[in-house]
């Protein structure tokens, strides 16, 4: 019987963005800038979050921001994060489930040579693809928010294990979701991930937010060296 290899084909490809990604994520790395893949599914409250980040890493001194808007179709997110006075770069994946290398690279130089102390890719909204592919990223971060339920640690293992840190969003909906049981969703999430750091965070009150910032402070020192 003959052999299928689709499994080669795969890591052939994968073996390639890697490749491309290891040299993005190095040239970043000499420039300055830290960049940042997020990641969640539909809802979870990316962009809202980001919007209470980049106030907090402004709170702190930090002005060169920049977003990388991922989505199937659409510019929403991208004119709320120009809104709000950051440089923001519309990244339409044409129905792709998840962001490649050469995707980045294409968004990236459409920013047109500008300098950022931070950079981030707010990616497509999935909770399955986006983990596989490495986008160049200097750290990962996924987002989980309390109206999804803390059992998609359960459901999705490999982006639970592929990230950095776990934002828990939304947290002032948990009078609301009694059946959220964030002590499992923690003992569940660092089973899969020892050294993974969580956030319980609301970008509405500002919960969590100042931590959040100062670890996105720290982490950035520690991957550029400074």
């Amino acid at each position: 019987m003959e052999q299928r290899k689709v499994i080669e084909v795969k890591q052939n490809i994968l073996a390639a963005n890697d490749a491309a990604a290891d040299q993005f994520r190095a040239g970043r790395r000499q420039e300055g800038t830290f960049f940042v893949d997020v990641m969640a599914s539909p809802g979870a409250g990316k962009t809202t979050l980001l919007l209470a980040l980049i106030a907090q890493l402004r709170a702190l001194g930090v002005e060169d921001l920049g977003v990388i808007e991922a989505d199937l179709e659409s510019d929403v997110d991208a004119l709320k994060i120009k809104e709000a006075g950051v440089a923001s770069v519309e990244l339409n994946t044409r129905g792709v489930c998840h962001v490649e290398m050469g995707m980045v690279e294409r968004a990236f130089a459409a920013f047109g040579g500008m300098h950022f102390d931070y950079l981030f890719l707010e990616n497509i909204g999935n909770l399955v693809c986006p983990a596989e592919f490495d986008t160049g990223a200097h750290t990962r971060v996924m987002l989980l928010s309390v109206p999804e339920g803390w059992d998609k640690v359960m459901k999705y293992p490999p982006m639970f294990a592929a990230v950095d840190a776990l934002i828990v969003t939304k947290c002032d909906y948990l009078p609301l979701n009694e059946d959220f049981d964030m002590e499992r969703l923690k003992q569940e999430a660092r089973r899969l991930n020892p050294s993974l750091e969580i956030f319980i965070t609301s970008a509405r009150t500002g919960e969590g937010m100042p931590e959040l910032a100062a670890w996105f402070q720290k982490t950035r020192a520690e991957k550029l060296g400074l």
